[in-house]
Formats: C-alpha cells, structure tokens, sequence
C-alpha cells in the first residue's frame, strides 16, 4: 500500500503569515511616529514660545517717567572778572526708549525746561538755577531707578471673567510656516485662578503650562507656575510670598519679591486686569514695567500701550489697544506685540512673538468659550 507524502513540518499557515504582516506594520508605525516626534523637536521649537532667560531682575510695577529737557546753555560771562563756576557733575544717562516698540505720534514730549534764568543774570544766579536743574535730573533718575519703592501706576484691577479661548498658530522658522492650534483656559472664581495654555500642532501637544494663586486688589498673585515643552522634562517656579522670593526648578537662582510679579502664562491676564479695572490709565504713550519669572530666572519686561488697532475676529472686526512688550535685553525674545479687546472683556485677541533669530509666531482668537 503506498504510504502518503509527510507534511511539511515547518510550513508557515496564513495566520503565521497574517500575524507577520500584522507586525511588521506596527514596526513602521512606530518608527514613523518616532521619526514624526523627531522632527517635531528639532523643526517645531519656535511655535513653543522660547524661554532662554538667564538673567535675574526684580523691580516695582512703576510708570516710567519721561526723559528730562537738556539744561540750557550758560550765559555768556559778564564784562567785569569774576571767577568761573565749578561744572557740575554730569547726570547718568536715561536709558533710551526701543524705537521699534513704540509709534513717533505715541512718544510724550519733553516737558519744557524750567528755572531758566534770563540771558542777563548774574553769575551767582546761573550758579543756582544750574544746580537746581542738576537736582532736578538727579530725582527724574531715582524715579526710574527700580532700587526705590514707587507707587503703583493702576490703583485697581479686575480679572476678565472666566473663559476658554481658541486660537489659530502660524510659526515662521528659517522661513518655513507651521500652522498650528493654541488655547487658553481662563478660570477665576473671585479669590482664586487657574490657566492653562496649550499650543499643538496636529495631535502634538508642544507647549502646555499650568499657573495657580490668588486674585488681590491689584490683580494676579502667582504661587505656581508649571511648564511642558516637548522633548523635555516639566519645569516648576515657586512664589515664596512668606519668603518673599522666587525658586526655580531648573535653576538655583533667587529672585526678591517686590510685588506684581508675574509668570510667563499669567503676564497677558495681569494687563488685562489691570486695563479691565482702571482703563482710565490705559491711553497711546504709556509706559509701564513688570517683572515676568520664566521657567529658570525673571527678567524685567517693558510694556508700551501704542494705541487703537481693529482686528478682525470670525464674527467681525473688534476695536483693540496694542502694546508693544520688550522682555529685556539679555532675553533670547526679541518682542511680543499684544492685542486686548475692550469690547470683549479684554480678552487676548491676537498675540505675535518674534524671537533674535528672525523666528516669529503668530495667534489669533477664533472663538470664546464662555463659562
């Protein structure tokens, strides 16, 4: 009786081969997800909003005063010989105003020189009104000197009320565009807050920060400040107010507490409160300062309201102040240009960054989500 062939004993099944396949396309899935990840990192770190801030600076929410007139010239001297003045010292140089932060028709004129004496006065009497005008630069420089207390420009401050706000983002690096998502969630309830702001590109969450504290009179009171950008580990600031410090988990420094500092999430809520409550200050000219701690040090940040622009919203065209926000000369940000809408509760209505490289990005609101 003739025996049957034996079966192959290694002959793959269609399962075998089903469970293959099935592998094989997990492990290109992954290596692309990995390879999206990667150049997500590398080409998407502009639209993340960089933090580079390496130095520490604390001052007082204060205006900023305008520079003084320059002295007038001394008369000429007198027929009779009299022995000539002793010079004053020279007055330290105010610091100059960014050109690009602020518009020309915005720059308040120099008040008019005071104390000039007559083109005939004595020398004793040039001696005096010289001095004076010396003393007079002298207190102009103390006032801008954030070593001494100021009172606070804005007397009082009313958060915006609680919302969530959509945004689109367009990031511009090395000249090529990203387009992307952003929100921000606003949550006040009278003595507390918490905001969360995410930007994401596809389903990528680049940048997510969390910020919590108090509501006072005059505004925000940071207590902590939390930071995820992708590829790296969270970030965590502390406000000390027992302390009266600022700690940073990414650094060692030590910031003073002089009060109105504010949190790179909390900054644009802390000028929306304060215009919201005392927007009798806010006019094309102002200028005030506030101390903004990032994820490893504070830096001083100049704030320029600049003056009335219309944007246009999804559901129409809306009246905006911009402001113009200078973070510092030691800051890797070269400026941001802020958008409030009065007419929608001060809300954030568009915001633009742009970084010493060239880099910029752009938001702007598509929709509020009421509360």
């Amino acid at each position: 009786m003739p025996l049957s062939p034996a079966p192959t004993r290694f002959q793959p099944t269609a399962r075998r081969r089903q469970i293959a396949i099935t592998v094989s396309l997990l492990l290109i899935v992954v290596v692309v997800h990995l390879s999206v990840v990667e150049w997500l990192k590398q080409e998407l770190q502009l639209i993340t909003l960089q933090d580079e801030d390496d130095t520490v600076v604390a001052i007082n929410l204060q205006e900023i005063a305008p520079p003084p007139a320059p002295p007038p010239p001394l008369p000429k001297p007198t027929p009779e010989p009299v022995p000539e003045p002793e010079a004053a010292e020279p007055v330290p140089a105010v610091p100059e105003t960014p050109v690009a932060a602020i518009p020309k028709d915005a720059v308040p004129e120099a008040p008019p020189a005071e104390n000039v004496p007559p083109p005939e006065a004595a020398p004793s009497e040039t001696l005096a009104a010289t001095s004076a005008t010396a003393e007079a630069e002298a207190d102009v420089d103390a006032v801008i000197s954030p070593q001494l207390p100021a009172p606070p420009l804005f007397e009082r401050a009313s958060p915006p009320p609680p919302a969530t706000l959509a945004f689109t983002v367009v990031g511009v690096r090395n000249g090529r565009r990203v387009e992307g998502h952003g929100s921000m969630a606003w949550q006040p309830d009278g003595q507390r807050y918490t905001l969360k702001t995410e930007i994401g590109v596809l389903f990528f969450t680049l940048l997510s920060s969390h910020s919590q504290g108090d509501l006072g009179r005059l505004g925000i009171i940071p207590e902590r400040y939390a930071e995820k950008r992708i590829g790296r580990s969270e970030t965590n600031t502390h406000f000390h107010r027992e302390r009266r410090q600022i700690s940073f988990s990414a650094s060692t420094a030590i910031v003073p507490v002089e009060g109105g500092e504010q949190d790179r999430g909390t900054w644009i809520w802390q000028i929306a409160s304060l215009g919201r409550g005392d927007p009798d200050k806010f006019d094309a000219g102002l200028v005030f300062e506030m101390v903004v701690a990032g994820h490893k040090a504070a830096n001083r940040w100049r704030i320029y309201v600049n003056g009335r622009d219309t944007v246009d919203l999804p559901d129409g065209p809306v009246s905006a102040w911009r402001l113009s926000v200078i973070p510092g000369p030691d800051s890797f940000e070269r400026q941001f240009d802020l958008w409030l809408a009065p007419d929608r509760d001060w809300y954030p209505v568009k915001l633009s960054h742009e970084d010493r490289n060239g880099n910029r990005l752009d938001m702007k609101l598509t929709k509020i989500g009421r509360q």
